[in-house]
């Protein structure tokens, strides 16, 4: 019997729009670059697209029809591949987090996508079956974390099993874990051919020990306070650059003189015009991706669910959180809001700066509260010692000079490009807030860091944690005695690293006292003898 399994056909469809999606700016190019030129004909670049289109599809039908997936009782195999086979052995107990995704595309034909993060190094970190059935992805999510005892077996038993066993011609490999979650899912433990006691759970039956919801309320007001804007501003902007190309050239003459000709106020309602489209940009980004926010844990296992359009389904373990960071933007910290993000050793998105966000939206009276329930080690409130008098104009002046640079070249070559002074004036007072923002702080096994590039961010590090402690200094740290720390903790597979700029040598000392493992033997010798004198 043949238990390798393929995914959904629709799969096809999806790795078509994906192969699609990702040649859009080549096409774009050959159209633009085409138009110029009279070296090809219009039939030529349809039939230039056309061949596109077919070898998507057909590469899309070789993914699906050369992909298989098996589950085994301690492992997920998957081969795929044509001229190149691949083989792949996902372990249980490598496995760091289990995502269930379901995008516009695979709403449409009811599916779910399964993603995967493993521990480890490798070129693929994080694997994805695109098209299942939902019941199909939560039957594998569901045995892929589920853990198995092996109860003790007497010899006597032992042997007459394995002589029914091979009395029948019966082998383990006839069972597939996946078909007996699908067909058996009333059944709480259940006992395999090997004697492995199974111990399995349902989500939806299992009251969860902690839930919290975004709500409307927060996630508008999260919508209404992202940072997103600079992005998405830019983002339009350059789009609007791009206008030109497709404008007559007897408009885009009219447009430039009017452009020299107008008056600064006209300037600034197009720059408040894009800020206000980039807004609303976000505002609408914002709402969709944070829809329907719930947080719930069970045991160990924190189960993550947002998204209107794209539905999310993240399940982490609590064991392997290695840091918690707390952001609060400007906007946010005038109503005391912040927003929760951990890192952990597996997880985490690339438009999160590789990070699971934990909250989007809570107040800061809320953080202890929550992390108690989620992650009870990471909850205290530090009182972070500020940085040495010192540093102050280290942080003004990298923030000063290049303001004054550029104000100079604006005022000689644009007009009303004396405005431009202005920057300094602003970046003297930015760097005044990031100096007063920074902080450093040991809490018994954890440091904790503060500082604010524009949001202000702390990050609680556990020492058991931490991968690297080091510390630089340049030429103009060195006048001062300052240092910069940096300290990289383990997040999917690369690891990141977080820093404090100019802080003192005595912080830097006491830094690596606490770190160090001479310390450590010495804290628990000197508990040790405390405790036999009070015996």
């Amino acid at each position: 019997m043949n238990e390798w399994k393929r995914q959904h056909p629709a799969a096809i469809f999806i790795s078509f729009l994906s192969n699609l999606k990702q040649m859009i700016i080549t096409l774009i190019a050959v159209f633009i670059f085409g138009q110029s030129s009279q070296a090809a004909s219009p039939i030529f670049y349809l039939l230039f697209f056309a061949a596109i289109l077919l070898f998507s599809v057909g590469n899309g039908f070789i993914s699906w029809w050369k992909f298989h997936y098996f589950l085994k009782e301690d492992e997920l195999q998957i081969k795929q591949g044509l001229i190149f086979r691949k083989n792949r052995f996902i372990r249980k107990d490598r496995i760091q987090s289990i995502d269930i995704n379901a995008k516009l595309i695979q709403r449409m034909f009811g599916l779910v996508e399964v993603r995967i993060e493993t521990a480890g190094g490798g070129s693929e970190p994080e694997f994805r079956i695109v098209a299942l059935k939902k019941q199909e992805a939560l039957a594998i999510k569901k045995h892929l974390l589920t853990k198995y005892e092996r109860p003790t077996v007497h010899a006597t038993e032992l042997d007459e099993d394995e002589g029914f066993l091979a009395e029948q011609g019966e082998t383990n490999s006839t069972l597939n874990p996946l078909n007996d979650e699908l067909k058996a899912d009333t059944a709480n433990d259940s006992v395999n051919a090997e004697g492995i006691e199974e111990v399995e759970f349902d989500e939806e039956d299992t009251p969860p020990d902690f839930e919290w919801a975004l709500g409307s309320k927060r996630l508008i007001i999260a919508a209404l306070t992202s940072s997103g804007v600079g992005i998405a501003a830019t983002f339009i902007a350059a789009i609007v650059s791009q206008a030109p190309q497709f404008l007559p050239e007897w408009l885009f003459d009219q447009l430039i003189g009017w452009f020299i000709h107008s008056s600064i106020l006209v300037l600034g309602g197009m720059l408040v015009s894009i800020l206000f489209a980039a807004w609303l940009f976000t505002l609408i980004g914002t709402i969709l991706k944070y829809g329907y926010f719930t947080l719930t844990k069970r045991e160990n296992d924190i189960h993550i669910s947002r998204g209107v359009l794209e539905q999310r389904q993240l399940t982490l373990n609590a064991k392997r959180i290695t840091a918690v960071r707390i952001v609060q933007t400007p906007i946010r910290q005038m109503f005391n809001y912040v927003s929760i993000y951990v890192e952990s050793a597996g997880g985490g998105t690339k438009e999160e700066d590789l990070s699971t966000i934990l909250t989007p939206l809570c107040k800061r009276k809320e953080i202890q509260g929550i992390l108690d329930e989620i992650v009870p080690e990471f909850s205290f409130i530090p009182e972070y010692e500020g940085l040495p008098k010192e540093s102050l104009r280290r942080y003004m002046i990298k923030l000063i000079v290049p303001s004054l640079i550029i104000a100079g070249v604006a005022t000689y070559f644009i007009p009303y490009g004396w405005i431009a002074f202005l920057l300094p004036a602003l970046g003297g007072g930015l760097g005044y807030i990031q100096y007063r923002s920074a902080g450093i702080s040991q809490v018994e096994d954890f440091l904790c860091i503060k500082s604010r590039v524009i949001a202000k961010t702390e990050v609680f590090l556990p020492k058991r944690r931490i991968q690297d402690v080091e510390s630089s200094q340049n030429v103009l740290q060195k006048l001062d005695n300052l240092y910069t720390i940096h300290v990289a903790v383990l997040t999917s597979m690369v690891g990141k690293t977080f820093s404090l700029r100019h802080i003192s040598g005595e912080q830097i000392e006491r830094g690596y006292l606490w770190y160090s493992y001479e310390q450590r033997l010495r804290e628990q010798t000197k508990k040790t003898s405390a405790d036999h004198e009070e015996s």
